[in-house]
């Protein structure tokens, strides 16, 4: 039960963190794609990608725990409330 409970919570963490990473990595090839490879592009390459870096992170550490915390509980009170029926009807 533990187990699931930490599993959903790191799903939930993880799932931001790497989605702000996917978005920062777009966007930033976004300038190299429209115009491309110039010193101002490479710049903002690698800018996106330091502010979406701190920015995920960030964002996973306090919506993210808040969410799989949440999330993890639920898990964790649906399955004892199901053990608890399981043996009580044994």
């Amino acid at each position: 039960m533990f187990r699931s409970q930490r599993s959903r919570e790191g799903w939930v963490v993880r799932g931001i963190a790497w989605s702000g990473l996917t978005l920062g990595v777009v966007l930033g090839l976004l300038p190299l794609a429209i115009s491309g490879v110039n010193w101002w592009t490479a710049l903002a390459f690698f800018g996106t990608m330091g502010l979406f870096y701190i920015g995920s992170a960030n964002l996973a550490n306090s919506v993210g725990d808040a969410v799989g915390y949440r999330w993890g509980q639920s898990e964790l009170r649906n399955r004892w409330q199901a053990f608890v029926r399981a043996r009580e009807g044994s």
